[in-house]
């Protein structure tokens, strides 16, 4: 039998979930897979399968005749090896194209924790010989449907470490949509890196503006120290090497080193990426 399925890994995430149904719509067979049956989704054109990435034997059945296969899994302690694990499987099946969501900042000699873990899996992916599509999103918008968005139901306004330094977040669905592109027509894509951004750069004054249009009520961003974003993470007991983390990345975007806009995603996609306003009005219920 010719291997001509795609497997995707995260299959039940935000991303993955986005891209299975765009796998499905265009009719490609796909495997969709899980840790657990329960957040299964009934599609046409996509078989479930569950598996543990962390146990390298429960893998092979996920990638039975794929040509290709999209790659995500949470930040967990044994993300590195996790994802190997499925490099290898990938390797000794023959897979074709491995596409990677990895990190903005991807590095893997980083004193960083995300940008570390997703280097050193990248380079990993890239010594394998499997030909490689490594997705980079500069920052993503739906991340403001957490925190932010409770606080902005809660009391109209929210905070962030970033002062008025400015990023150009992407969309998930956009991020969702060059991977389907990248999976659907790969030998463009072949060994490729792309840092994924919206085609501006904003700050948190802007989104809050953008929020504010789309609920009709006025919405305040307001910027506090990184002593204060410290704290207020570690009083949620966040692992250390993510407080560092995040605690750099505010003051990457404070010091104005973010601000990058690549043409990614429009070229990829033959249209202008998602914009904020894009953003907060799709996702405007999450913030009233």
């Amino acid at each position: 039998m010719e291997n001509n399925k795609i497997t995707v890994f995260g299959a039940s995430g935000n991303i993955g979930s986005l891209l299975i149904h765009l796998l499905s719509k265009a009719q490609i067979e796909t495997i969709a897979v899980t840790r657990d049956f329960k957040n299964a989704t009934d599609l046409p054109f996509v078989q479930w399968v569950q598996a543990d990435i962390s146990h390298k034997e429960s893998l092979y059945a996920t990638m039975e005749n794929s040509k290709a296969a999209f790659l995500l899994s949470g930040n967990s302690p044994t993300v590195v090896e996790d994802q190997i694990n499925v490099i290898d499987v990938a390797k000794e099946l023959a897979i074709k194209h491995i596409v990677k969501l990895s990190s903005g900042a991807a590095d893997p000699s980083s004193t960083l924790y995300i940008p570390r873990i997703h280097g050193q899996i990248e380079h990993y992916l890239i010594t394998s010989g499997i030909h490689y599509t490594m997705l980079r999103p500069n920052g993503i918008m739906q991340n403001w449907l957490g925190e932010i968005a409770n606080a902005v139901r809660e009391e109209r306004k929210f905070n962030e470490a970033t002062g008025d330094g400015k990023r150009a977040h992407v969309d998930r669905r956009d991020i969702a949509d060059v991977a389907f592109a990248c999976l659907a027509g790969p030998e463009t894509h072949f060994d490729k890196t792309y840092l994924l951004t919206s085609d501006k750069a904003v700050n948190y004054y802007d989104v809050a503006i953008a929020i504010s249009n789309a609920i009709n009520e006025k919405v305040t961003y307001c910027p506090i120290s990184p002593e204060q974003a410290k704290q207020d993470m570690e009083e949620k007991n966040m692992p250390a090497a993510l407080i560092e983390t995040f605690l750099a990345y505010d003051r990457a975007q404070r010091n104005g080193e973010t601000e990058i806009v690549t043409n990614c995603v429009s070229t990829i996609l033959g249209r202008p990426a998602r914009t904020l306003t894009d953003f907060a009005t799709a996702y405007a219920t999450c913030f009233k």
